[in-house]
């Protein structure tokens, strides 16, 4: 049964069973304003008591406090309700903070398409939250990843305000671990090692991967480069010819790490990302778990190519472990201008 609620002088609702401060609360040094607290924050700050205060910070119809003793929410009555020592108020989280959390968002989408679609919906005034979310909802995996990053955010807050009040009662902070974005796309996306019926999906996004990275091309001309690059290559999948493929939970070909095995070597043939999945990260998901299962493998170094447009990916390679060894030039002689 739901308990019943009092006011407590300082405006604080809370349960009838829940005492008032204790005797030496909070007092004011001569000449300032410096709070001694007689109680700590004591509470352990579980993962179920973050998801408890987050889902108490979106409330947008009532403001709540927390014992520092038992971690029981308690409602705060009105606006100007001040807790007492023993209760703290939730971190503020209005529509401003939501806002700005849906602009950062936006901005660490790598996605050009999605994030110029995400961004004409938050110019859409007061109406700007509904817009937001129905276009999420045309795209699941990064509705997915607009909950995972809102989650850690929220969690990062939370920790933050938690380890503060901590301080200002003289206790040590404490580490809280958030969980990383590998392992939440690990969980949005399946990966497997063998290529079966989903090898005629392979060949095409391996193609179309390929004459995306030159736009300027005849169609004649990108076949015959593309024809050029694949020849003799061993069919994807086979033993020395490795492929990690990446699905999202329908069963849709999401991406590709493949590889060729060369001695100890191994070139890297192909990354590639569907175009309804670039910006979430997800290449760089898959290229460091090509790699680990690599060296897993005993193979000593990975070599890639970088050609046309992924040029421009460079800093990326580098940023996972690749250095620049060479540098190939390409001259067409059919455009000599002598």
């Amino acid at each position: 049964m739901t308990p019943s609620l009092n006011v407590g002088a300082a405006g604080i609702a809370r349960p009838a069973n829940i005492a008032g401060p204790a005797s030496g609360g909070a007092t004011t040094v001569a000449g300032g304003t410096r709070m001694i607290y007689s109680l700590g924050m004591n509470f352990p700050l579980t993962a179920q008591m973050i998801d408890k205060i987050a889902f108490a910070m979106e409330d947008q119809k009532q403001k709540f406090a927390v014992d520092v003793e038992t971690g029981e929410l308690v409602a705060l009555t009105g606006p100007d309700a001040l807790p007492e020592e023993r209760y703290v108020r939730l971190p503020r989280w209005g529509s401003a903070e939501g806002f700005h959390l849906m602009e950062s968002f936006v901005t660490s989408l790598d996605n050009p398409a999605y994030r110029e679609q995400l961004s004409r919906s938050l110019t859409m005034g007061k109406g700007v939250f509904r817009a937001f979310k129905d276009a999420l909802k045309q795209n699941k995996e990064i509705e997915k990843l607009w909950f995972a990053y809102k989650e850690r955010r929220l969690r990062g807050v939370i920790i933050s305000w938690y380890n503060a009040n901590r301080e200002a009662r003289g206790l040590a902070k404490l580490p809280v671990e958030l969980e990383d974005t590998d392992e939440l796309l690990m969980s949005d996306f399946s990966f497997t090692w063998e290529v079966g019926g989903r090898l005629q999906g392979v060949r095409q996004l391996d193609r179309d991967a390929f004459f995306e990275l030159f736009p300027s091309e005849t169609p004649a001309a990108l076949e015959r480069r593309y024809e050029d690059k694949r020849r003799g290559l061993p069919e994807a999948g086979q033993p020395s010819s490795p492929i990690l493929v990446a699905e999202t939970p329908s069963g849709e070909l999401a991406g590709i790490a493949w590889g060729v095995i060369d001695g100890r070597s191994v070139n890297v043939v192909q990354l590639a990302v569907s175009t309804a999945y670039r910006g979430t990260g997800l290449g760089e998901t898959l290229l460091k778990q090509f790699l680990t299962a690599m060296r897993s493998r005993g193979m000593d170094r990975l070599v890639t190519e970088l050609m046309g447009k992924s040029l421009r990916f460079s800093d990326f390679f580098q940023s996972v472990g690749f250095e620049p060894v060479a540098q190939v030039m390409e001259c067409s002689l059919q455009d000599l201008p002598y």
